[in-house]
């Protein structure tokens, strides 16, 4: 059976990251591997996650801070599965959600990469986010037009790509980006790769003031203007 890779990166992330690694250890589809980054915390994350005495858990620690884009890019090469999806320390997963996910692919081998809807989740409160309209197949200008609206077509948390996918690009991650080095995967992928989705609420976005988007929109504008140029 194909293994899913869950690809979650972590800076002194201790707040939320115990519900977020229960979401995981959680799923009814159980044939996943996380390949945990510890990217130079200081907290108790790396304590936290051991505490989920699980074989399908892994652990690799930065002796030094690196931007979002050079950690993924570490973290997708210790990927084994055929299958990469992602998960950041605050937010949460359906416990059906790799399950689904998983049988929409094998039910089309023609999707390169899979998307669901998912919801805000702000001080315990479930409110549904409102996409800028779901789409399939190449779709490259609905990505575009839907980041410029300010409702993402895609969600960093709902995601799951196929590993031969991203391999087929030059580089995963760009190392020269933050906060949006999801984006300018996507946007990458996009002039080649088979969008599809899933019309269900499969994940939760945390909403906090430690957002990392937050602390730092200024580097998020930054960083779109160097993708589209």
């Amino acid at each position: 059976m194909t293994k899913v890779s869950i690809i979650m990166t972590c800076n002194n992330g201790e707040m939320y990251l115990r519900d977020a690694i229960k979401s995981i250890i959680a799923q009814t589809f159980k044939k996943w591997e996380l390949i945990f980054l510890d990217n130079n915390s200081t907290d108790n994350s790396k304590k936290i996650l051991y505490e989920f005495k699980d074989k399908r858990i892994f652990y690799f620690k930065n002796n030094f801070t690196l931007k979002l884009g050079a950690a993924r890019n570490l973290a997708f090469k210790k990927c084994k599965g055929d299958l990469i999806t992602f998960l950041d320390v605050d937010d949460l997963w359906n416990k059906n959600k790799l399950m689904l996910q998983f049988k929409k692919f094998q039910t089309n081998q023609n999707i390169q990469i899979l998307y669901t809807k998912y919801y805000i989740l702000k001080n315990k409160e479930l409110i549904k986010k409102n996409n800028y309209k779901l789409a399939k197949g190449k779709c490259k200008n609905e990505i575009i037009f839907s980041y410029i609206e300010g409702r993402p077509l895609t969600a960093w948390l709902t995601l799951m790509i196929k590993k031969k996918a991203i391999k087929s690009l030059k580089y995963a991650f760009d190392k020269r980006l933050h906060i949006s080095s999801d984006f300018d995967l996507i946007y990458r992928l996009s002039d080649f790769c088979n969008f599809d989705y899933l019309n269900k609420y499969l994940a939760s976005y945390r909403v906090h003031e430690k957002n990392e988007s937050k602390k730092n929109s200024s580097t998020e504008i930054n960083d779109l203007n160097y993708i589209f140029r």
